[in-house]
């Protein structure tokens, strides 16, 4: 098998392993919604989410977020926080990096031309 193909293979499996059972499993398994243990011990709520803001949320709900909408970052994972500021860092490092390198390999590759051209043009004695 080659190396694409068991890769394949492999991601469409870790794929479908991580899916959760659907009606059509639990009916292949011959299992009825009230057979499954699952089910019965999993208590079943309602839950609609709710913004976390400080205003009044007919007035903070848009396409674009408005000025005094949601709340000040409290951990650093929350939106705005500590580390949403490191991974644009990261981000900003590496199109540098690779500019740079980008940059630098032009300049030597122009370099290498002249100096052929040069070799090339100049008179044979």
């Amino acid at each position: 098998m080659s190396t694409r193909r068991a890769f394949t293979v492999v991601s469409l499996a870790m794929l479908f392993s991580a899916l959760p059972p659907t009606d059509v499993a639990r009916a292949n398994s011959g299992l009825t919604k009230s057979q499954d243990s699952s089910d019965a011990t999993l208590p079943t709520t309602q839950s609609t989410f709710v913004y976390d803001l400080e205003e009044e949320p007919s007035q903070c709900i848009g396409l674009l977020p408005k000025p005094n909408c949601g709340k000040k970052p409290e951990q650093a994972g929350d939106r705005g926080g500590a580390l949403q500021w490191l991974v644009f860092a990261i981000l900003i490092a590496a199109v540098g990096t690779i500019a740079t390198v980008v940059v630098r390999n032009v300049i030597r590759r122009d370099r290498e031309i002249a100096a052929r051209l040069e070799r090339e043009s100049a008179p044979k004695s």
